[in-house]
């Protein structure tokens, strides 16, 4: 899920270079006056050109489509703030195409709530009936999501917000599991809380300071940058809440790898070829790392895994927003590794026996 290096620079390069020279072709004295048309350029670069970056660089693979209409509108409030008005005025009507494709794709989105809603009755029914001690919030409520949906990719995207809301607003008065034997922890010993309270603060901060900013220059932009804040503030809580409710559990058959809200693998225990400690680089080469599940969550500096899990044959990991990945190993960085490593190596060998 996470972009290279290489691509965020590229990206930013390009998006820096875009923006500039746009912005700088109606401060430049020496250019002269500017023909009316070439408002209309500019605008092509802001609502077209720019989301296709993003696109391209960003969302492909990765995240929902449905993330490119606010893109465009962000682009068209920097565009108020780079032409000048007189220019501008020229096509004002753009605003009204982009918020009526916009209202479009809300009603859209609202006819698939109401369908989701008739539904939530029976789903919270099945969600109750198929409580255990071992299974976490997201993988009951996705067996019985899948009970009474048709999978797709819309009912994926609704999937991964309805447990993103479940954990960042309504998991707060339920308590983290007990330390149990066959239940895991991975974050006690390290940063990642830590790093995501600081980048909520920073959040938070730059949300309010900021807001108040644009909203002086362009209050639809200022609209647009608060919700996407206020989305990115759910999406931070529940990843901290979904790592401190869902450890690593290992039962009679499966083995339950679920690392926030981004990624989960259920690995049967006769799939498991070997269980080993890690002596590997610390960088993996990118086509390598696509091949594997990294169940190690987000810290200030990137540890080494402790052990490395192979298996006999690809097994499909779910990503955010229905995406799906073939991974041939698991690496994991425990709180406690060597009861971790001795029980999975004991269910292993059972597993094996049977």
């Amino acid at each position: 899920m996470t972009l290279p290096t290489k691509k965020w620079f590229s990206f930013s390069f390009i998006l820096a270079l875009v923006v500039s020279s746009n912005f700088l072709i109606y401060r430049l004295e020496s250019i002269g006056p500017l023909p009316t048309g070439m408002a209309l350029g500019s605008l092509f670069d802001f609502i077209i050109t720019i989301p296709l970056l993003v696109y391209f660089f960003i969302l492909r693979k990765r995240y929902s489509l449905k993330y490119l209409l606010p893109v465009m509108l962000l682009g068209y409030g920097v565009a108020v703030l780079v032409i000048p008005h007189h220019l501008l005025s020229a096509y004002s009507f753009v605003k009204y195409i982009l918020l009526a494709g916009e209202a479009a794709f809300f009603l859209l989105e609202l006819y698939v709530v109401i369908q989701l809603l008739a539904k939530i009755p029976a789903i919270v029914k099945s969600y109750r009936k198929s409580e255990s001690e071992f299974s976490t919030f997201t993988y009951r409520m996705k067996q019985s999501w899948d009970q009474h949906l048709k999978p797709s990719r819309v009912q994926e995207i609704f999937f991964s917000d309805v447990t993103m809301y479940y954990y960042s607003l309504f998991s707060w008065r339920k308590k983290p599991p007990l330390p149990v034997e066959s239940q895991y922890t991975y974050h006690k010993k390290t940063g990642t809380i830590t790093l995501y309270v600081m980048l909520i603060h920073a959040l938070v901060l730059e949300s309010v300071g900021f807001h108040f900013l644009l909203q002086s220059w362009s209050p639809l932009v200022a609209i647009i940058a608060l919700v996407l804040n206020v989305y990115t503030l759910l999406f931070f809580l529940a990843e901290i809440q979904a790592i401190r409710h869902c450890p690593i559990i290992i039962t009679d058959q499966y083995i339950y790898l679920q690392v926030g809200i981004i990624k989960q693998l259920i690995v049967p225990l006769k799939e498991i070829k070997s269980i080993h400690p890690y002596d590997g680089p610390e960088t993996l080469a990118k086509e390598e790392a696509t091949k594997v599940f990294d169940a190690i969550p987000a810290d200030f500096f990137k540890e080494k895994p402790q052990f490395e899990v192979e298996f006999y044959h690809p097994l499909e990991a779910r990503l955010m927003y229905g995406f799906k990945r073939k991974v041939t190993k698991a690496h994991l960085r425990l709180d406690d590794p060597q009861k971790f490593y001795k029980t999975l190596s004991a269910k292993i060998g059972k597993s094996f026996s049977d």
